[in-house]
C-alpha cells in the first residue's frame, strides 16, 4: 500500500508531462508565421501568382566577384563590416555575438559578415569573427548592398529605416529571405533571435515528422 502514493507521484511527473508534449507536438498550430520576401518577378514585371500563392525567389549561394558562396541548409544572418567600423558597428558586431551564441541550441545557424576588409584584425571584434559558424565574405559596398538591399526585398517597395551597416537579414534553411533587421537595436536583436528559434523549430520538427 505504502508504494500507491510513490507510483502516483511517478505518474504525475513523467507520465503526464509526457502525454502533454505529444498532444501538443500533434495538435498545437504554430501561429507565428514569418514573411517571405523577395517575390519572383516575371517579364512582364508583375510578381508570379501560381495557385493564388506568391512564388519567392530562393537564395541558395551569395553571388560575389570573388565567387559563389553557398549557404547549404543552414538558417544564415547575414550582416555587414565596413572598412571603418563606426560606434554603430561596433553595437551590431557585440549584438550579434548574442546570435552567434545561440549555435549551442540551434547547430544550423551559421552567421556571413560581408567585410570590405580582408584583414580583420581588430580589437573591437569579436574573437568568435572568422571562426567556424561566423564566417566572413570580402566584398565591394555596392556587393553588399546589393545583397542587403531592403528596397528590392518587397515588391511594395518599403522604404530603408536604417543604414546598410546595421541592417541584418535572414536566410531559412531552404534559401528564403524570411526578415530584415536593425542590428544596433537591442529590441530587433531580441526579435531575431525568437525568428530564429522558430525557423530552428520548424527545421527539427520537419526533420522529425
Amino acid at each position: 500500500m505504502k508504494n500507491f502514493p510513490k507510483a502516483g507521484l511517478l505518474i504525475v511527473t513523467l507520465v503526464i508531462p509526457a502525454l502533454i508534449f505529444v498532444m501538443l507536438r500533434l495538435f498545437a498550430t504554430n501561429h507565428y508565421n514569418l514573411p517571405y520576401f523577395n517575390p519572383q518577378v516575371g517579364g512582364d514585371g508583375k510578381v508570379v501568382i501560381v495557385n493564388g500563392d506568391t512564388v519567392f525567389q530562393k537564395r541558395e549561394k551569395l553571388q560575389l566577384a570573388s565567387g559563389d558562396y553557398k549557404l547549404g541548409n543552414d538558417i544564415s544572418v547575414i550582416s555587414f563590416l565596413p572598412k571603418d567600423c563606426s560606434d554603430t558597428c561596433k553595437l551590431v558586431l557585440s549584438n550579434l555575438k548574442r546570435i552567434y551564441d545561440m549555435r549551442s541550441e540551434a547547430n544550423s545557424l551559421i552567421i556571413k559578415t560581408l567585410s570590405e576588409d580582408s584583414v580583420l584584425t581588430s580589437s573591437a571584434y569579436p574573437d568568435e569573427l572568422g571562426k567556424e559558424g561566423w564566417g566572413t565574405l570580402r566584398v565591394t559596398n555596392t556587393e553588399a548592398g546589393n545583397i542587403l538591399n531592403v528596397a528590392s526585398a518587397s515588391w511594395k517597395g518599403k522604404a530603408e529605416l536604417y543604414p546598410i551597416e546595421s541592417r541584418l537579414m535572414l536566410i531559412d534553411g531552404k534559401g528564403y529571405t524570411r526578415g530584415f533587421y536593425n542590428g544596433a537595436d537591442p529590441e530587433e536583436i531580441d526579435r531575431l533571435m525568437a525568428e530564429v528559434k522558430i525557423l530552428n523549430y520548424e527545421n527539427k520538427a520537419s526533420a522529425n515528422p
